[in-house]
């Protein structure tokens, strides 16, 4: 249980339901950290799985037609589609992420009359479900809240704080700080429709080592538990040492960097295999290019959702082939000018109150 109470502003009492994905679990985080603008929080992270796929048609049935007879769902009855341990007493706000999140969050802000928040597409479930839908698509219909960007647990002090222990931690183990600008590079792997070849990484380790000598900087470099040891092997191949500040190598020795990075980066470029890194880093207000491997074949959600941050120059898409090129592209974009989470803050205090 966390407990997180700012002075002088009303305690809520909030369950947050967890799937165990982490992309959900940070959206979970993001809502929070917007939520604490507005009040003090109890906080019971509850992981609730659901048992089976099938039970999903069920599911929206049941939720839809309790709607419609106004009805509540008994809270004895979850147990049958859902594995998990409820905490006690009531919530007075209910959260969540994630497809097989929404029914829950639904059913329980039905049981106990509380308020919900729920991050991602209903598809056949009801909106009147819930009191705030948190989605990318354009949308002018409540309870559904458009965001440029999906909700993560970031802020610019937060970023400000991991970048100063970092350069803290750095100094103190004899590393020199560079007198040159640091650009980030966020490394995932295969998934979303990217596919990597050895010719991939070898390739974008080349295009990094031009970008560094025309660009006069030097990069931080993380990859993932996606990216796996082949491919850190090539990149440490070809890489120019000079011209790496520091980078961690997930396969060999992993650490938590990324908002230490995102902190102390003036560009940050990402593999466009992960919409979670893509949407961190624009949400760090930082212009933000996505790499694109040679095979890349995204479903249609996905392609969208990238297109939208293109369109509103949050990001620019480039290939791998021409990513020495991307550095011009960098002055065409223009980062995110308030903070996301004060500006969903904003839009929960009014769905929340009405």
């Amino acid at each position: 249980m966390t407990i997180i109470r700012p002075d002088a502003k009303p305690l809520k009492i909030v369950w947050v339901i967890s799937d165990g994905i982490p992309g959900h679990f940070n959206q979970s985080k993001g809502v929070l950290l917007a939520l604490e603008q507005l009040y003090s929080l109890k906080v019971e992270w509850v992981e609730l799985r659901l048992k089976s796929g099938i039970y999903r048609r069920i599911l929206n049935w049941l939720l839809n037609h309790w709607l419609i007879r106004q009805t509540k769902p008994s809270i004895a009855l979850l147990p049958f589609f859902y594995r998990g341990q409820l905490p006690r007493g009531k919530p007075d706000l209910v959260i969540g992420a994630g497809g097989k999140s929404m029914f829950a969050v639904a059913w329980l802000g039905q049981a106990f009359a509380a308020k919900t928040i729920f991050a991602g597409s209903l598809r056949q479930l009801k909106p009147e479900l819930f009191n705030a839908v948190l989605i990318l698509e354009p949308s002018i219909q409540a309870p559904f809240i458009s965001l440029q960007t999906s909700p993560m647990p970031i802020s610019q002090s937060l970023l400000k704080q991991a970048a100063e222990t970092w350069l803290a931690e750095e100094h103190q183990h004899g590393q020199c700080q560079s007198e040159k600008p640091l650009w980030a590079m966020l490394i995932g792997g295969d998934g979303a429709g990217a596919h990597y070849q050895d010719s991939d990484w070898s390739n974008l380790a080349l295009q990094m080592n031009a970008l560094a000598v025309e660009h006069n900087i030097q990069w931080l470099i993380t990859t993932s538990r996606r990216t796996g040891a082949n491919a850190e092997q090539i990149l440490r191949q070809y890489l120019n040492p000079v011209d790496v500040l520091d980078a961690v190598w997930w396969s060999e020795k992993p650490r938590p960097v990324t908002s230490s990075y995102l902190g102390l980066s003036q560009v940050v470029y990402c593999t466009i295999d992960s919409m979670s890194m893509i949407m961190e880093a624009v949400s760090a207000m930082r212009p933000v290019v996505a790499v694109i491997p040679q095979h890349f074949a995204p479903d249609q959600n996905f392609q969208d959702a990238i297109n939208r941050l293109q369109q509103q120059q949050l990001v620019v898409q480039t290939s791998i082939s021409t990513l020495k090129e991307s550095g011009n592209n960098i002055l065409q974009l223009k980062p995110l000018e308030q903070e996301p989470l004060k500006k969903l803050a904003d839009k929960l205090q009014v769905a929340l109150e009405k």
